[in-house]
């Protein structure tokens, strides 16, 4: 089974009803052809909307994360990500966390932004 890492922009343009990608692959997921994964990175970012502060908003949110397996943070993708950085293969930390993710992990990354992440090796991108 193909192991896909959304990243923050293919969710918000989802929720935010501004593209279908997200949708694809979650029916994807249905027929078990993928398995979809995050980050705290991506939790984070998406709760920094300000229509969160709704409380069914945010319920509701929550409730939609549980579509997803949540991939902890730990000292690899911590050192894989600072190394990231260092290089100059990514100019955001968040963005370097995700990438870091995908490798550690072996995951496919699906975003809106490939050219954030084009300076990579090794990163397989959806």
């Amino acid at each position: 089974m193909t192991k896909v890492f959304i990243d923050t922009n293919i969710i918000i343009d989802y929720t935010k009803g501004h593209s279908q990608d997200l949708k694809f692959f979650l029916e994807q997921q249905r027929e078990e052809k993928i398995h979809l994964y995050v980050n705290p990175v991506v939790i984070s970012e998406f709760f920094t909307d300000k229509n969160l502060e709704n409380k069914k908003k945010h319920d509701k949110a929550i409730e939609f994360f549980k579509l997803f397996e949540i991939l902890n943070i730990n000292k690899e993708t911590g050192l894989i990500a600072g190394k990231l950085v260092r290089d100059k293969r990514v100019n955001f930390l968040a963005d370097a966390l995700i990438a870091a993710t995908c490798l550690h992990f072996n995951l496919y990354l699906a975003t809106k932004d490939k050219k954030d992440f084009s300076k990579i090796e090794n990163l397989k991108l959806y």
